[in-house]
């Protein structure tokens, strides 16, 4: 099954704009093959799973960059990443040799590690690399609808209610099955089994390029209590006593969850002037919900149904994809939550061109005004407060107050 991925225009845009393209993501986001559309644009395409080219690179990576010439794709980078130097030295030749607009699109560079995390690279490299951010499938690509970044644009999200069908039982199983496009390709696949060769490969590949784990059986169990905790706070001291590791431990096995694309923090929202008694807590999140849900233990729509676990899955949901739909389009992406010491909340605030965005993610569908109460707490911000509503498995939109509606979720 092809899906068009979104962000292919921003991809082919940075090669017009930039020597290199990073495309970074988690292990199965799609990476590879969506480089394979520049091999029918005359790139040449090599991958460090070819065990001998990883060899050579290593041995003499200066060499490498002179013998393999450009254009060329370059799939898991982070396995070398001693030739960001030489490719650094390679653009920088052809820039005085040729001129800055001969070097753009040279190198297309692919990796499953975040560029900012990724140990040794060089500093200098920044203004000749154009970074994206790959996540996996979005329910916008699946289902062929047209992505743009969310907002609470009332006439825009009435007309995506209106022209999308997505019932409770395919949302809660595109849940289950997660977004990696495997999931979606090879139907009939076990769940299972898919996570959990995805985790043992994961684990015994990735984890290891970033840190020496002896007990791998504890990091697995560390990684189920982080799914576990997807939608709350981030508490290191809590997660150490669970899984019997130190707080130190906690925090730099999950700065490499964060480095792999596996999970997001959503910072806090703060502002002097309204509130100083706020929880400056990180909030944890899964990047894929069916990853989530094999660690938990959840593998049908009915145990996901039946589930504790139901509503911060669906919060999950909601987060994924309304970051997905700014990471797709390649745009600035600023999201926080509000939480402070009185249990007011405020699942997910966006910033942006100077203006708040205000939603609550729900797994219910009948709401009323108190269900947003706590959207007063933003009463004194310095920015103006554009759209506020609440994202849930209502069939149909409604308002709740003047300026407030319940949207389903389909509209994002």
């Amino acid at each position: 099954m092809h899906f068009d991925r979104t962000i292919l225009n921003s991809v082919i845009k940075s090669t017009e704009e930039y020597p290199v393209t990073l495309i970074t993501g988690a292990r199965q986001v799609g990476k590879t093959t969506l480089v394979s559309y520049f091999e029918t644009k005359g790139y040449k395409y090599l991958t460090f799973d070819d065990t001998d080219l990883l060899k050579e690179a290593k041995s003499n990576p200066k060499a490498f960059i002179e013998k393999y010439k450009y254009p060329i794709v370059i799939d898991e980078i982070q396995r070398v990443k001693e030739l960001f130097i030489e490719i650094e030295a390679m653009v920088n030749k052809t820039r005085k040799d040729e001129g800055s607009e001969k070097a753009n699109g040279m190198y297309i560079l692919t990796g499953s590690q975040k560029f900012h995390l990724m140990k040794g690279v060089s500093e200098s490299m920044s203004g000749r690399v154009g970074i994206i951010e790959m996540e996996p499938l979005s329910q916008s690509e699946i289902r062929g609808w047209k992505e743009k970044p969310f907002d609470v644009d009332i006439d825009r999200l009435l007309s995506n209610c209106n022209d999308r069908v997505l019932s409770d039982d395919d949302l809660y199983l595109s849940i289950v099955r997660g977004f990696y496009p495997a999931r979606w390709e090879i139907e009939g696949n076990p769940i299972k089994k898919y996570y959990s060769n995805y985790l043992k490969t994961f684990i015994e590949r990735d984890v290891f390029e970033l840190i020496n784990i002896r007990d791998l059986n504890k990091f697995e169990n560390f990684m189920k209590v982080i799914a576990s905790l997807t939608g709350e706070e981030y508490n290191a001291n809590n997660i150490s006593k669970i899984v019997g590791i130190d707080n130190k431990t906690v925090d730099a096995w999950t700065s490499i969850l964060v480095a792999s694309n596996i999970i997001s923090l959503l910072q806090p929202y703060y502002e002097e002037s309204i509130n100083k008694r706020i929880v400056k807590s990180n909030k944890v999140y899964f990047n894929d919900t069916g990853l989530a849900c094999y660690l938990i233990g959840i593998d049908t729509v009915k145990t996901l149904i039946l589930s504790s676990f139901k509503g911060r899955l669906v919060e999950t949901y909601i987060h994924n994809e309304i970051r997905k739909s700014y990471l797709n389009n390649n745009m600035d992406f600023n999201m926080y939550y509000y939480r402070d010491n009185n249990q007011n909340e405020i699942d997910f605030i966006i910033l942006k061109d100077g203006n708040l965005l205000l939603i609550e993610a729900k797994a219910g569908k009948k709401y009323s005004s108190s269900d947003v109460k706590s959207f007063k707490q933003l009463s004194e911000t310095k920015y103006n407060i554009v759209g506020q509503c609440i994202l849930c498995t209502a069939e149909e939109p409604y308002r709740i107050a003047s300026q407030v509606y319940v949207f389903p979720i389909r509209s994002i």
